[in-house]
This record gives structure tokens, C-alpha cells and sequence, in this order.
């Protein structure tokens, strides 16, 4: 599958056998993609007659538009759809994958005499099974990874939230040590295991130069979900508005690019603040169309969340927007974030600001200063200090601390 999911899930993989004599991944099958196996992995697929099934016959991406998850009655299924067991039988996979899973894992353990297994949620399931073989065979090793926590509460899209974090505690204890994206969502996880290991996304292949690109126009791009309120893109336009206004800037220079499925959302803000014909609606495109835009663009924006609750929501983006090399534009709903203000400032590619509107001010002054750059040269800047981001995020450096763990 595209994107940064199954890219990190691929490159853990990818690390673990790098050190074993035999390794075996199951996955689940999807109709529109091929299954591509990995140079270093044995994979198998798997059916599953989940509800993304089912959207996938209806949606190109399997995944609904927010808009359409607004309703009470959306919502209260979501939770549903969240909530143990019925996370397990209509939930991503689905019983049939589960029960398929385990047996067919079970029988490698026993005829290839294995002695680890690593399960990433999303979905349930895959930790479910990871549980039930650890129970089965208590020598293994599990590693559990956490893309994103399953209570989030900035989300809270799941019933009997405490006594689901009971049950989290019991079946978690039972994994030998945890892994997640950021010290933020480390900090949480410590509720259900001591040892918690940040692996965060990595680069496959840093480049050894990112050469500045020739843009027609000054593109502010993004590309991705909204994710209903917990993402916020209206300092963005308010800013662009405002500046335009003060004749700072030229209405017909600028173009906000959106790549994604929630475009409703990006042209009702455009016509709120008069730019419709600054915005650029190219909705679902494929990796390679995504990463071009993301490549040639003069700004890349990266919408996420940070509360008092929790911190460290380092949305897959992120490192798609490394790859790039342009300058990127944190927006972050609630307040600002530390941990992702500190990576930025370390590489040298942007800034993060809250979307409150004491922070609109410095907003509107960095995305006019790279403007002006791009007014004076007609070329996007790349900002990111290579040189670090090598050391900090090739996947050779972001896979070690599991590497040295494994080993050690």
C-alpha cells in the first residue's frame, strides 16, 4: 500500500530480518494494489472482509471524506467499529483475517522454530493475534508498535474508554517492549508497558543535494487528510488574505495546492476568504504525483494537533515532506508542539506555529519571507541541513535503537 503506514512497517521489517535466518510477513490482500514482496521477507496475504473492503468498492482510497463523518450517528459508529471485541470482527482485517492469521502464524512459529514477532497497530487485530500467540508461545519475543495510540484523546473514538485502558494494561504487559513515532506518544504508552522505544520514520534514501526547482508560481501545497476539527488550514488562507490585502503579495502568483480526499473542506475555505482562484484542487493522486508536488512546492504545510494531553502527533507527512527538501509550515491545532518545534528547528526545514491568533502575525511572516525568495528568483527554496537530517533521519538512523536492541 502507498503511503507512510505500511513504508515504516515495511522498513521495521526489513530491519528485524536484516538479523534473522528466516523471516515471514503477513499482510493483508488489496484488490487495487499488487502485492510487491520484499527483497529480504517471505509474504504471504491474507483475506480480509473488513468494512474498508466494502469501501473500497464504493471510494478510490478506501477512506471516507470527513464531511461525511460529521454526523452523530458516523461518530457513535466509528466508536463501535473501535471498541473491543468488535474491533476484531468488524474492525480493519476482520475475523476472518484473525483467525487466518493466527493459525497461519502459529504453524510458522512451531515448523521454523521462531523466536520473534512484531504487530503494528492500526489494525487491532494484528496486536490481538500478536497477544494470543504470545500466550500460546510464551518464549517469544513480541515487539508491539503504535503508529498513533489507540485511545487518543483528541479523538476519543471509542466507548468504556477506562476500562478499555485496563484491559490495554493486562494484554500489553504481556509484550516484551513497545515501540512508537515520538517521545509524545512514548510518554502515553508507558501507561501499559515500562519500556518504550521511540523508532521514528525513516528515509529510505536521503539524496546528496535537493536542487532548488524553477515554480511559475509561489505553491503553498498540502497534501493529506483533515481529519475533521483536529486539523486546522484557516490560519493559511487567513494569512494569504491578508497579505494580499496589504498588496504584499500578487493574487495571481499564489496557488495553494490540495491533494487529497477532503477537498470540500479546502473549497469552503477558499470561498470564506475570497481565494478561489488561489486554490488548486487536485484531490486523491497517487505517491509519485504527490511527492512531485511536494518536491516543487515553495511552502509544504503540515496540519496536526498538540494538547496539554498529549504531544508528539508526528503525522506520516512529515517525513514525505523531508523527502522534498522544501521549507514546511507546521499548523497546529490547540497549541504549539515541542517536540515537533525541535525536530524542525534541528533540520533546519520550517516552523511551527499554534493556529491561535496570536501566532497568525509570525504565520503571515514566513510565508511572506518565502515569497520574497521566490519573487526574487523565481526558484523554491531548500532549506534542510542534509547533513543532519542524514544522521538523524536516514532509515540506517532511525532503525538502530530497535537494531541495538534486538541484539543487544
Amino acid at each position: 500500500m502507498p503511503g507512510t503506514p505500511a513504508r515504516r512497517n515495511f522498513q521495521i521489517s526489513n530491519t528485524l530480518s536484516s538479523v534473522a535466518d528466516f523471516s515471514k510477513v503477513f499482510t493483508a490482500t488489496v484488490q487495487s494494489h499488487p502485492q510487491k514482496s520484499s527483497d529480504t521477507n517471505i509474504v504471504e496475504t491474507l483475506p480480509t472482509y473488513d468494512y474498508r473492503f466494502f469501501l473500497r468498492k464504493k471510494t478510490k482510497d478506501g477512506a471516507l471524506p470527513e464531511e461525511k463523518k460529521k454526523g452523530w450517528w458516523m461518530q457513535m459508529g466509528i466508536k463501535f467499529i473501535n471498541t473491543f471485541p468488535f474491533n476484531l470482527v468488524i474492525g480493519e482485517g476482520g475475523v476472518i483475517y484473525l483467525n487466518t492469521l493466527i493459525r497461519n502464524a502459529a504453524k510458522e512459529i512451531a515448523d521454523q522454530k521462531i523466536t520473534h514477532i512484531y504487530s503494528s497497530y492500526r489494525p487491532f487485530a494484528d496486536h490481538y493475534a500478536a497477544y494470543k500467540l504470545k500466550k500460546r508461545f510464551p518464549h517469544i519475543i513480541w515487539i508491539a508498535d503504535f503508529r498513533d495510540l489507540i485511545i487518543d484523546p483528541h479523538y476519543n473514538h471509542i466507548f468504556f474508554k477506562n476500562r478499555h485502558h485496563r484491559y490495554f494494561k493486562r494484554m500489553f504487559s504481556r509484550a516484551d517492549f513497545l515501540t512508537t513515532v515520538s517521545d509524545g506518544l512514548a510518554k502515553k504508552l508507558k501507561r501499559y508497558h515500562d519500556e518504550v522505544l521511540t523508532v521514528r520514520n525513516g528515509i529510505n534514501h536521503v539524496p546528496d543535494q535537493f536542487p532548488e526547482t524553477h515554480c511559475k508560481y509561489f505553491k503553498i501545497a498540502y497534501t493529506g487528510s483533515m481529519f475533521l476539527d483536529k486539523r486546522n488550514a484557516e490560519p493559511l488562507f487567513v494569512a494569504i488574505r491578508q497579505l494580499i490585502g496589504k498588496k504584499l503579495m500578487t493574487e495571481d502568483h499564489v496557488r495553494i495546492i490540495y491533494a487529497g480526499k477532503d477537498s470540500h473542506v479546502w473549497q469552503e475555505l477558499a470561498s470564506r476568504l475570497q481565494l478561489d482562484n488561489v486554490l488548486v484542487d487536485k484531490g486523491i493522486l497517487t505517491p509519485n504525483e504527490t511527492a512531485s508536488i511536494q518536491k516543487e512546492a515553495c511552502i509544504n504545510v503540515l496540519l496536526t494537533i498538540s494538547s496539554k494531553e498529549l504531544q508528539g502527533v508526528l503525522t506520516g507527512k512529515m517525513i514525505e515532506y523531508f523527502e522534498s527538501g522544501s521549507p514546511v509550515l507546521g499548523i497546529i491545532v490547540g497549541q504549539n508542539d515541542p517536540e515537533l518545534k525541535s525536530i524542525f528547528t534541528e533540520i533546519e526545514i520550517g516552523d511551527t506555529f499554534s493556529d491561535q491568533e496570536v501566532d497568525l502575525p509570525a504565520i503571515t511572516d514566513f510565508i511572506y519571507k518565502e515569497y520574497i525568495h521566490w519573487k526574487n528568483t523565481g526558484k523554491n527554496r531548500k532549506p534542510v541541513n542534509l547533513k543532519i537530517l542524514k544522521e538523524k533521519y536516514s532509515v540506517e538512523a532511525t532503525m538502530k535503537p530497535l537494531l541495538d536492541k534486538i541484539i543487544a
